[in-house]
């Protein structure tokens, strides 16, 4: 018996050692070349971006380290700033003792300075191509490449770079083949997924820190500011100053994100862009030197509450149409002003912030399916997308909380319609808004001027009167208003 329960208690061990999944599957990366015309990254196979979902003990990241890091290099730059107030200085002192003390010290002033920098990169392609972030390298007048197992530098040649996802492409020649980083799929990652930062923070060569996915799809935390695509892996990896452009690893040691931002108030706080939204650019990125985008032709904001309750909608999801560009790709299919864009090409579009980047990646003269929400019923349109201009206006922010109405309007006078490119005769002027008023609190400002209320032209004083009149106490009370250069959508209950 004794003899049987020691086999017993060894089969058993045996199992829970079988059982338990291996530590870390590690993908050595390869030579890759361009592969399929402009791609030149080379993807992992498909069973290591399959790793299984079960509980994995780690003993060590040391082996996914030793094959990820010789693709991984560091970034130093340099800028020139010219300063407006150089150069030689008139003395006010003819003599004494504050004549030596001004031409010391005052007399002459640099008439340019230079900054110099450090962030991180990593290679995707044998012949020397780089990714890493445009914040690092934009401006710079020399950007200089560190490689790790010789300690080499080289000039880079910067490729193309694109502000608005902050996603650079450089190239370095070496006159070998460089090991490379594959590229991963950042859409099959999970919170609570392990992850790995390598970089050059704070100019510590190739300093290793490890976390978790913290959260997927953040596209509140803006950077560059308004007017980027933003759609960030949130991580716990800590992540400095230096780590920028720096690769974010899955466990199997696959480039999963582009290491990018900071919360600086915070403790690791960090934030990367998705791979697989550098793959959707690198290929123009090399082409054109920049990004070539596709443009639907509208200006669009959240929808609110307030503003699903007056549009009849039954939540409030979609991307509001505030203002739809004179014969752009939208006006000529139909599109409106009001319309809600509930899908765009078959995908929903549960919050503002999922159109723009769905738009801009459909391809230029791409006839895209755009299904909106009006008058009630859901209707589709065919639309031929344009190329996105130059600074083209895609979204406003989202009007604050409504609680009041205490406004009083003019007419709009000629001058100021014509700074804001409206038509003469069209809305009215809000001269002043109560500061405790629904209106306030929903976010009209002094200046605005309203065009519509719930649909009707508001095009006097007096049909102003008449379109609030018409709505019915307790009722939804929708505004639309010129601000700037842009419409937006403000709503609130009327008391």
């Amino acid at each position: 018996m004794k003899t049987l329960s020691r086999i017993a208690v060894v089969l058993v061990g045996l199992a829970v050692l079988l059982a338990v999944p291996v530590a870390v599957h590690m993908y050595l990366p390869g030579v890759a070349g361009a592969q399929g015309g402009a791609k030149i990254w080379k993807d992992s196979d498909s069973k290591a971006a399959d790793p299984p979902k079960q509980a994995v003990v780690i003993s060590s990241f040391a082996e996914l380290v030793k094959k990820a890091s010789p693709a991984v290099v560091n970034i130093s730059f340099e800028r020139t700033f010219s300063m407006p107030w150089g150069g030689k200085r008139v003395n006010p002192f003819g003599g004494g003792p504050f004549h030596d003390f001004f031409e010391r010290y005052f007399g002459e002033m640099p008439r340019e300075f230079k900054n110099k920098g450090l962030g991180s990169g990593f290679i995707i392609n044998p012949e020397g191509y780089v990714v890493t972030n445009n914040h690092v390298i934009e401006k710079a007048d020399r950007v200089v490449v560190k490689l790790k197992d010789d300690d080499r530098e080289f000039v880079a040649k910067v490729i193309g770079r694109d502000p608005k996802t902050d996603v650079a492409l450089i190239k370095i020649d070496v006159g070998k083949a460089l090991p490379v980083l594959p590229l991963g799929d950042s859409d099959k990652m999970e919170v609570g997924d392990w992850v790995v930062a390598i970089g050059n923070p704070l100019g510590l060569s190739h300093t290793v820190t490890k976390g978790i996915v913290s959260f997927k799809g953040r596209k509140e935390i803006r950077p560059g500011g308004p007017g980027g695509y933003y759609d960030f892996i949130q991580t716990d990896a800590p992540i400095n100053p230096g780590n920028s452009g720096g690769p974010l690893l899955n466990i199997q040691g696959e480039v999963i994100g582009v290491n990018d931002a900071i919360a600086g108030d915070a403790q690791n706080i960090g934030f990367a862009i998705p791979i697989n939204m550098v793959k959707t650019i690198i290929p123009s990125l090399r082409e054109h030197g920049k990004v070539v985008r596709s443009w639907l032709g509208v200006q669009i904001q959240p929808v609110s509450e307030e503003l699903a309750d007056s549009f009849g909608m039954k939540k409030a999801e979609g991307a509001l149409i505030s203002e739809v560009v004179t014969d752009g790709p939208a006006e000529k299919a139909g599109v409106k002003p009001g319309d809600v864009i509930l899908e765009f090409n078959g995908k929903r579009i549960a919050r503002a912030d999922d159109l723009p980047w769905l738009a801009s990646n459909a391809g230029v003269g791409a006839d895209a399916t755009v299904k909106v929400f009006r008058d009630g019923k859901e209707k589709e349109f065919k639309v031929r997308l344009g190329e996105l201009p130059e600074g083209a206006a895609k979204a406003v922010g989202a009007p604050g909380k409504s609680e009041g109405i205490g406004v009083t309007v003019r007419s709009v006078p000629a001058d100021v319609a014509s700074g804001l490119r409206l038509k003469s005769g069209k809305g009215v002027l809000v001269s002043n808004v109560d500061d405790d008023s629904r209106a306030a609190a929903a976010g009209l400002q002094l200046g605005d001027v309203i065009l519509k209320i719930n649909d009707r032209e508001t095009n006097s004083p007096g049909e102003f009167t008449g379109a609030l009149g018409a709505v019915k106490k307790g009722a939804i009370v929708r505004m639309l208003v010129r601000r700037g250069e842009g419409n937006v959508f403000l709503a609130f209950k009327k008391e």
